[in-house]
């Protein structure tokens, strides 16, 4: 097996079954399937569990429910050395052209210079709350190779959302590059997921954000310099 694809589930029934079912009819390249299941009561639990006895290839780990970032960094560390793909419950999986976007995605991370891939529409332009203009890619659709985390290590649990600009510009930062296979692969259906709040919290991770990499001093730095 050469990939881990790590999916997080709590409560996920209304999405979890038909999301299953495409991304195995999607792809044929060889993968374990990592399911981290936290808190559910709405029959998620006896469900991955009954994946897990029908699909050799399926992993579950049962844990309490402490956030996306922790479930995510959980199955990266449950997935030894293989490369990792995140993905989403509610994110549908298809197969375009003929082509496999997972052994397409492994090809692409064989380049030693591309630190995440993703599909089109896997991917998000920042606003000034983090740093604007900055392209990052989503931990619903996201392969990273494993000699990426090696060097980056895993998601900073102190955001969320923000998770994935984060660790989209750590990648960076580190000389590699961001990749996007150039096709559609999925569709992040996005409807229970939605928060009122959830302007709030981006502002505030990115103000978490700049703070973690002193962007503001060096802004200011540079305006008292050109003054």
């Amino acid at each position: 097996m050469k990939v881990a694809i790590i999916l997080p589930v709590s409560d996920s029934m209304p999405h979890l079954k038909p999301m299953i079912e495409a991304l195995y009819e999607s792809t044929h390249f060889p993968f374990r399937l990592i399911i981290i299941e936290s808190g559910s009561k709405d029959g998620t639990k006896q469900y991955v569990d009954k994946l897990f006895e029908e699909k050799d290839n399926v992993e579950v780990y049962h844990t309490a429910k402490r956030g996306l970032v922790k479930a995510i960094n959980y199955g990266i560390k449950a997935a030894g050395d293989l490369d990792i793909y995140l993905t989403q419950d509610d994110v549908i999986h298809f197969k375009m052209y003929g082509r496999d976007w997972l052994e397409d995605m492994w090809k692409v991370s064989q380049d030693s210079k591309i630190g995440v891939i993703t599909g089109l529409g896997g991917f998000g332009i920042s606003g000034p709350d983090f740093i604007d203009g900055l392209r990052w890619i989503g931990t619903w659709n996201a392969y990273i190779p494993r000699r990426i985390i090696k060097k980056i290590g895993l998601f900073d649990e102190e955001f969320g959302p923000g998770d994935d600009v984060d660790y989209s510009y750590r990648v960076l930062n580190a000389g590699y590059s961001l990749a996007v296979v150039d096709y559609w692969v999925h569709h992040h259906r996005l409807t229970e997921h939605g928060d009122s709040d959830n302007s709030k919290k981006i502002t505030k991770m990115g103000k978490k954000f700049r703070k973690k990499y002193k962007l503001d001093e060096y802004n200011e730095s540079s305006n008292n310099q050109s003054t």
